[in-house]
């Protein structure tokens, strides 16, 4: 089935073709990945009024939003694994959480990760005979300026207005734009110079060019895309103007690396939040990864269905993550909390660290319901907890009053430290 147009072997007169209706779906995304293929070969030949049109319009823009897709999911699994990790950067960087940085800093994730998709996917199906109906296809165009030949001559025979719809325009303009990110991030973020700058994506580029060209380095049965010198001209000079556009908007934004600040505290309440929040998405993880892991390793050794086994697991992990770590820990701080650079500490002021006992209260208070009740008790227990803290001076939760505790920063921490050190020395 076609992924989204109905055009003649050799098309329509105009290279018009017919727009359907299919839906854009994952099933129909090796059929599009397939006709897409077949249009990208314009790059790679002299264009005839029978190629090209708004069939290929239609393709092109279908798989620019299926690979816009992959890369959504691409950066939506990264930020689910590593949001604690980077709130731990941004603190120990900065002393805070800083908007604009930490922006900045997802936008570059976001772009390296359309960079992979939009290298890599879609792959077509390869059980439908895809390299022999596609062996005479030269997979390799070195000769520079290929693109704006076939420019020309599509729109001698087709017209102006024509070739502005035309994806054998739209193929190397989106060349360009797409590499303008790559020398807007060098200059801006990593102040790279332009001949720096210059270099970096040519060579993005040429590697990106060798993986298409190769079929991923060899590991696919064939080639499924054009391995084009004039992408790696076009990739190159949109970094170029990605650096130009830099230089003449840094001074009208925010600095994207500031100084750091001091964080003596108290924490925040958003702050706090944040730390239960992420210890809640660490256990997610973990716990996924021990039931992938576990499941396969017992299987038929015990029954895994039963819920003795998985309050067994559940409650081997919570204890685990939010007991016996921040018992090893000088600041008794749990995986999430640690993140945000709290630490657990004495309610009476004392630098000691947090009695043993204290952690174990606070593992009970917020997690032991979790064993017993599943996941779901975290909607009762966070919410009565939010409700104490906001009621109580400091902002202690209840884990913390019961269990005689109260989080403060660890440069608070450190200060009081030094401030006793001196003490003792006088």
């Amino acid at each position: 089935m076609d992924p989204g147009c109905s055009c003649p072997d050799k098309g329509t007169p105009g290279g018009m073709c017919h727009a359907t209706r299919s839906p854009l779906s994952l099933s129909s995304l090796p059929v599009a990945a397939a006709e897409v293929g077949r249009n990208s070969e314009i790059s790679a030949r002299r264009v005839t009024p029978e190629r090209g049109g708004a069939c290929g319009s239609v393709l092109l823009v279908r798989i620019y939003v299926v690979e816009g897709a992959y890369a959504l999911a691409l950066f939506s699994a990264l930020t689910f694994v590593l949001i604690s990790w980077f709130v731990s950067r941004q603190y120990a960087r900065y002393g805070r959480f800083a908007g604009w940085p930490a922006g900045v800093s997802a936008a570059q994730i976001f772009y390296g990760c359309a960079l992979i998709t939009f290298t890599l996917f879609p792959i077509p199906d390869y059980s439908t005979n895809y390299c022999a109906r596609r062996a005479d296809v030269q997979r390799w165009q070195l000769d520079p300026l290929t693109s704006l030949d076939n420019i020309t001559a599509y729109a001698q025979a087709n017209g102006a207005l024509a070739t502005a719809f035309s994806p054998v325009l739209w193929q190397v303009m989106l060349n360009v734009i797409f590499f303008v990110p790559l020398g807007f991030f060098l200059a801006y973020r990593s102040r790279r110079s332009l001949p720096t700058t210059t270099a970096l994506a040519a060579g993005t580029s040429v590697l990106i060019e060798l993986t298409q060209g190769t079929g991923l380095w060899g590991l696919l049965p064939c080639p499924y895309r054009i391995a084009d010198v004039d992408d790696v001209i076009t990739n190159t000079s949109g970094a170029i103007l990605g650096w130009f556009l830099a230089v003449a908007l840094r001074r009208s934004l925010p600095d994207p690396r500031p100084q750091p600040t001091a964080d003596p505290g108290p924490p925040s309440p958003m702050r706090q939040a944040v730390g239960v929040l992420l210890d809640v998405q660490i256990y997610l993880i973990v716990q996924i990864g021990v039931f992938v892991l576990v499941n396969p390793a017992l299987q038929g050794i015990i029954d895994l269905n039963s819920a003795y086994v998985f309050e067994v697991m559940v409650t081997l992990v919570t204890f685990t993550l939010f007991a016996f770590i921040p018992m090893l820990r000088d600041d008794r701080a749990s995986p999430g909390l640690a993140s945000v650079h709290l630490v657990v500490a004495r309610k009476d002021g004392s630098t000691h660290p947090a009695a043993l006992w204290s952690v174990l209260v606070r593992w009970i208070v917020r997690w032991l319901p979790v064993t017993l009740f599943g996941l779901p008790a975290l909607l009762v227990i966070l919410p009565i907890e939010a409700l104490v803290s906001w009621r109580t001076e400091q902002h202690r939760s209840l884990a913390s009053m019961l269990s005689r505790t109260v989080l403060v920063t660890r440069e608070h921490l450190r200060g009081a430290k030094r401030s006793e050190a001196d003490q003792v020395t006088t």
